[in-house]
């Protein structure tokens, strides 16, 4: 089973949420981070597909977990490169990502915060950078994702405006939500101009909808997806 959606650009907006949704949603095999545009993401670049779990490996003999000097931008210390990339909670969809945005931007760097130091070692063989939520850096990413679910917080929209807090603004901030804002319950088919979930409702969508609305009012852009953990498990990924 293969799930996952590309959307279309919509600017920030004021008075979110509400009954239409600010992006379009379309069911297709792949999505991707646009370059440029924070608040576009177009077709076909980064797989959610079960294929994905027999894409190469990074190996962890090279010097940052399979990040050679070959090929490396010209980045200074405390100094983002122009595709450095932030994956805020690099579980299986973030390493997904990950892996993607590797073959794409070979002399990048990808860093990943986590709420604990559980995994920073698996990390680092992936080539991926680890550190703590809420640590301090010095510097910020021109790509940030943020793909950590919101069961592991007391204030979900805080954690992603925090987030957002290391994105540059000249690349993407994308948040991955979850299609559980549409008010689809009859197993009809769901699409951008399904209704939403009134505000009150639900605690569940209510901490999504607030999430998502800091994104917006940041200039990034939201994507709520579907069928995602069936499609790994279907996968044999977790």
């Amino acid at each position: 089973m293969e799930l996952a959606h590309s959307f279309t650009s919509t600017p920030p907006i004021k008075n979110y949420p509400n009954n239409t949704t600010p992006f379009s949603f379309y069911s297709t095999s792949q999505f991707s981070i646009f370059r440029k545009n924070p608040c576009f993401i177009s077709k076909g670049k980064v797989s959610m597909s079960s294929s994905a779990q027999n894409s190469s490996s990074i190996s962890s003999s090279s010097p940052v977990g399979g990040v050679t000097n070959e090929g490396l931008e010209d980045s200074l210390p405390g100094v983002a490169g122009q595709n450095d990339l932030l994956i805020v909670g690099p579980g299986v969809l973030g390493q997904i990502v990950a892996q993607q945005w590797r073959k794409e931007h070979p002399g990048c760097q990808i860093y990943g915060q986590t709420m604990t130091t559980d995994h920073h070692d698996d990390l680092v063989k992936a080539g991926i950078i680890p550190s703590l939520r809420g640590s301090e850096t010095s510097y910020k990413c021109p790509y940030v994702i943020f793909c950590a679910p919101p069961s592991r917080t007391a204030d979900y929209p805080a954690d992603v405006r925090l987030a957002a807090s290391n994105w540059n603004g000249e690349g993407s901030f994308v948040f991955t939500s979850s299609s559980a804002p549409y008010d689809c319950n009859d197993n009809g088919s769901c699409d951008e101009n399904s209704p939403v979930v009134p505000v009150g409702r639900s605690p569940r969508t209510d901490v999504l909808l607030k999430a998502e609305k800091v994104v917006l009012e940041v200039g990034g852009c939201v994507v709520r997806l579907a069928g995602l953990y069936i499609s790994f498990i279907d996968g044999s990924l977790i």
